[in-house]
């Protein structure tokens, strides 16, 4: 059964509180896309850094016996085989550049610290668990994204999020 891109509605909408990112939802006629934008926006109203969600039928992989459910799948999917540790994810991550300044950035830090949302990845040395250390690592990280009226995960993908003022800001070179 295909949930009609309430799945990619969902995850439009954890964008849009948490980051305030502009989010369109679409249908191109096979699936529903949740289309996120950060960055600069242009005059025409399109955004440095895009990531696009679809949802999609799948069958499951048993017998055969139940029936199809609505999965959704990012652009950058992580290759089959890939293990998910709690601790420190699938290695498969994304990077972010938040806002406009420190200010957005901070915005956006304290929204997902009161969301509960932020997580640690062991396999790198940043530790952000406060929006002091957010503002003073220039980054952090989340991994679930969530429903945000039930908290329920719809999707796993740990984000690297920085500030336009972190040292690799392709803006700075």
């Amino acid at each position: 059964q295909n949930d009609n891109g309430k799945t990619v509605t969902k995850i439009a909408k954890f964008y849009d509180f948490f980051f305030d990112a502009p989010t369109s939802v679409a249908n191109d006629g096979t699936s529903h896309i949740a289309i996120i934008g950060f960055g600069k926006i242009d005059e025409n109203g399109r955004a440095e850094q895009s990531l696009l969600f679809r949802e999609r039928l799948c069958e499951d992989d048993d017998d055969g016996n139940n029936p199809p459910t609505t999965t959704t799948s990012s652009t950058m999917m992580a290759g089959a085989g890939i293990v998910n540790d709690e601790d420190v994810g699938t290695g498969h991550h994304i990077a972010i550049y938040v806002g406009a300044n420190d200010s957005d950035f901070e915005a956006a830090a304290t929204n997902c610290m009161d969301g509960g949302i932020l997580w640690v990845n062991k396999l790198f040395e940043d530790r952000v668990l406060d929006v002091d250390s957010a503002m003073q690592e220039k980054q952090f990280r989340f991994k679930d994204i969530v429903d945000i009226e039930n908290g329920n995960v719809l999707y796993a993908l740990e984000h690297e999020i920085r500030s336009v003022s972190h040292e690799l800001f392709p803006g700075n070179k």
